[in-house]
């Protein structure tokens, strides 16, 4: 159709084009209705934290934070990004605005990187993960409250340009302090200081040029990073052993980490945030002159269909010849950081039994998609499908919550509305 209108386009700058479409349809959503955004205890704790340290609060010690879904509480560098952010914003809209913003940014500065870096045969896997992204539901949830996860993907952006870069001094210092604030944003940051650092040594290793990475840079920021992580330590390690039997009940043998990257990457998880909700009312939508057309049902059904037909397509190329030719052309820095993430990351997460809820996995933006992405590379059209289902699903969840404004806390996780009870309030 582009090609109709503008004839001089080839395929891939068509094909380019529509990707830079979703992306802007992606940060219009991020920005739209604001004050739709969740607001309960997280979030009114962290505003007011927030503003009370932005506004010099002798009440509030500059060593405060927010905990955690286990009983420690987070490290401090999430509270005072938000603290810098209440500089320059006074209300909660104006700092979710902020927050929106941040996350919007960060797409693009994802966008420019692969302009700027990926070989252009391989750009097509990483434009459409971003694409999905974009759109997806679980990313546009977590681009749009004030709460610390929303915070984790511009620090996940500058942890892989640092690491992308790790063969120049800069570079393995922005991978190491970059790396460690993360972590002190939001602690499943930790798992991906640790996964990424195990991976990247094992992978140089086995291609015999570990030298080759500037590894005083890393070492250097990873210190100069940790600086901040001293208070916190002095603060929790007198304590922790009064937490032992909470925490252990919340630890979880099955690999969470492993479902929720599947089904979040799908975006096929709004039950986790909709819970009973989601069965009862959701699949109904979206309502038309309010007669329920039930599209989430086969969009949904086509995801997970999608999700599991790899899968099938593995099991029968198994079957196969170990010897016929690859006729794929691999991207093998992509497969670095997937694999980095999904066998570092993910056993890191596993070993530790850890209760994988789905933010976490926000620890590893944006390459869940793009992980979703390799899986189709040479099927344009079925990207398309899965990022217009993906969309669909995203602005219906949108407006649900706009027409509701929102769930009681309880029965669902996302709450009423920040608007619904400034009304009430009024």
């Amino acid at each position: 159709m582009l090609q109709k209108h503008f004839p001089k386009l080839d395929h891939s700058q068509s094909e380019l084009l529509i990707i830079i479409s979703f992306l802007l349809i992606g940060s219009f959503l991020r920005f739209l209705w604001a004050a739709d955004m969740e607001w309960k205890g997280d979030e009114m704790c962290m505003f007011e934290q927030a503003q009370q340290i932005a506004n010099g609060d002798p009440r509030l010690n500059l060593w405060c934070t927010q905990h955690s879904s286990i009983p420690i509480p987070h490290p401090y560098v999430g509270v005072w990004c938000f603290a810098a952010i209440a500089k320059l914003a006074s209300d909660p809209i104006s700092m979710v605005r902020w927050v929106q913003g941040i996350n919007v940014a960060t797409i693009w500065l994802f966008f420019g990187f692969i302009i700027w870096q990926i070989a252009k045969n391989h750009q097509r896997v990483w434009l459409w993960g971003l694409a999905i992204a974009s759109v997806n539901p679980m990313a546009i949830i977590f681009s749009r409250q004030i709460w610390i996860p929303d915070l984790l993907a511009p620090f996940c952006f500058l942890v892989f340009l640092g690491h992308w870069l790790r063969r120049k001094f800069w570079g393995g210092f922005l991978w190491g302090i970059a790396g460690i604030l993360n972590a002190q944003v939001h602690m499943t940051g930790f798992f991906l200081v640790f996964g990424l650092l195990v991976w990247t040594i094992w992978h140089h290793y086995r291609q015999k040029n570990l030298q080759d990475v500037k590894w005083t840079g890393w070492f250097l920021g990873t210190c100069v990073g940790s600086l901040f992580l001293i208070p916190w330590l002095m603060n929790i390690l007198p304590t922790i052993g009064e937490h032992t039997d909470t925490i252990n009940q919340s630890l979880n043998l099955f690999p969470r980490f492993y479902l929720q990257w599947l089904t979040i990457s799908l975006g096929v998880n709004l039950s986790s945030v909709l819970w009973g909700v989601f069965w009862s009312d959701f699949l109904r939508e979206p309502l038309i002159f309010g007669i329920p057309t039930y599209l989430m049902v086969p969009s949904h059904l086509f995801l997970a269909i999608i999700g599991i037909y790899p899968f099938y397509r593995w099991w029968k190329a198994r079957k196969k010849s170990r010897h016929q030719p690859d006729t794929n052309q691999r991207d093998s820095q992509l497969n670095l950081y997937l694999k980095a993430l999904a066998f570092g990351v993910g056993s890191a997460f596993t070993v530790a039994r850890v209760n994988v809820h789905s933010h976490y996995v926000a620890i590893i933006f944006p390459f869940a998609y793009i992980w979703l992405a390799q899986l189709y590379q040479n099927r344009v059209k079925l990207l398309m499908a899965i990022v217009l289902a993906q969309l669909l699903i995203s602005v219906t969840f949108l407006c649900f919550i706009h027409r509701t404004g929102g769930i009681p806390f309880g029965e669902t996780v996302y709450g009423i509305t920040y608007r619904v009870q400034m009304m009430n309030a009024e």
